[in-house]
């Protein structure tokens, strides 16, 4: 039988390894593919920032799930230093670059087709683009968004699922 703390320490997990391999593979991605791929999803951001921010926003909170598996980075974050309050306003930052884009395409949601691949992300399976689009850009936003402005949240909730951290 599973141990109920690593349940979010699975999630963060998951999450934090496909963000950081996204964010690799599209720094990698040749800017036309990039170009092409935006036009084919007709993806049009709320407010234009430069690309390269998106790939900044998957690697940097893809380390920081993955950092946040760990205890001891989770009172890290939640401690009022310097350090710590920079590395949430980031997070904050980098979750609404990743949101931004799919605001606009909340309209347009039944002209996507979710089965296709993700090429650029290298989600090259069929369901590639549904597996992009709501695992990596929304519940990659909202939980770095939520991790970045209240930690103590993610702490709690290790410590229900009966995780012991101490401080």
């Amino acid at each position: 039988m599973y141990n109920k703390k690593y349940i979010l320490k699975a999630i963060l997990g998951v999450e934090g390894i496909l963000l950081f391999y996204s964010g690799i593979m599209l720094a990698l991605a040749s800017n036309n593919e990039i170009k092409e791929m935006m036009f084919l999803a007709k993806v049009k951001p709320l407010i234009p920032i430069p690309f390269v921010f998106m790939i900044i926003a998957f690697i940097f909170n893809g380390t920081m799930f993955l950092l946040s598996i760990s205890d001891r980075f989770m009172l890290f974050l939640i401690r009022n230093t310097f350090q710590s309050i920079i590395i949430r306003a980031l997070m904050v930052f980098l979750s609404f670059v990743m949101i931004n884009p799919m605001f606009a395409e909340l309209t347009k949601l039944s002209s996507v087709n979710f089965m296709s691949p993700a090429t650029a992300p290298g989600l090259l399976f069929p369901g590639g683009l549904l597996v992009h689009v709501l695992l990596e850009h929304w519940l990659g936003g909202i939980m770095g968004f939520g991790m970045g402005i209240y930690p103590k949240l993610f702490t709690r909730i290790k410590i229900a699922l009966g995780s012991k951290i101490k401080k």
